[in-house]
């Protein structure tokens, strides 16, 4: 049976020239997308609302600062667009921001996804990592599993269960959103990908901005000398999600530079 799917461009802008050219060529592949509006963090501190909150003193000592307006309103706007489609019964959400060019196999690359029942399917990422390639999905494009986080949110598509576990995991906020889908092994969270990419980034043009000044508190001693057995717990927990799933990632590789087009690979 054909799933039901939520697809939404994010952007603080409905009416920005990409953002419809986009809207535009997800129609022309046969896919219906709405623009999902952003949370706008540039004026200052987004409000909270039910569900959500802060996670200050983690904050503090993984990353030596809270999350910047700008990044909390990217944050949420990811986290709001999820419950979104959860709340409304969707089994799919694919997600995509509004600096995004999808490619010519966009659409057919989406809809064969939709009878997988994956967690969580990157469509483009930004760091070359190594993965296992898995199957063909659609033309040139295949379906690999990445052993560590490919960084980015520019577009992606979770199923409903990988719906639900981003938003037990992700109401408390503490780093920034695309540093929470790098951190899967922290909630069971499987990940995958596609290569080459069914997307790619224009650097600069996204209207969500995702850096800004950073804030003027810093950690304090009790935040530096919890910084080492806290990685260290982290680090326990990657390890261990790949020993249960060894088999799932036995003959990983690097990729090469020609997986995506987007110019800000890492």
């Amino acid at each position: 049976m054909r799933k039901n799917y939520l697809c939404c461009v994010i952007s603080l802008n409905a009416e920005a020239e990409n953002t419809q050219k986009l809207i535009s060529d997800l129609a022309f592949q046969g896919i219906a997308a709405d623009v999902f509006n952003a949370v706008d963090g540039r004026a200052g501190e987004p409000a909270l609302e039910d569900g959500e909150s802060f996670r200050n003193t983690l904050a503090m000592i993984r990353h030596g600062k809270r999350l910047t307006n700008s990044e909390l309103g990217c944050y949420l706007s990811h986290f709001r667009a999820v419950k979104h489609a959860y709340d409304e019964a969707y089994d799919y959400v694919c997600l995509i921001e509004d600096d995004v060019v999808i490619e010519p196999l966009f659409g057919e690359g989406l809809n064969a996804l939709l009878d997988k029942n994956l967690d969580m399917v990157r469509l483009m990422s930004l760091k070359l990592r190594r993965r296992k390639v898995l199957e063909p999905l659609v033309g040139e494009h295949y379906l690999v599993r990445q052993e560590r986080g490919g960084l980015g949110t520019q577009s992606y598509l979770l199923s409903r269960m990988g719906m639900k576990k981003f938003l037990d995991y992700a109401g408390a906020i503490y780093e920034p959103i695309d540093k929470v889908f790098d951190h899967f092994f922290l909630f069971d969270l499987n990940v995958y990908a596609v290569e080459p990419h069914l997307a790619y980034e224009l650097v600069g043009e996204t209207s969500v901005v995702k850096r800004s000044a950073a804030v003027a508190a810093g950690p304090n001693v009790g935040h530096w000398l919890a910084f080492h057995p806290v990685k260290l717990w982290f680090s326990l927990c990657r390890h261990f999600y790949l020993f249960r799933h060894r088999q799932a990632f036995s003959g990983v590789e690097m990729p090469d530079a020609s997986v995506g087009k987007t110019t800000r690979k890492h």
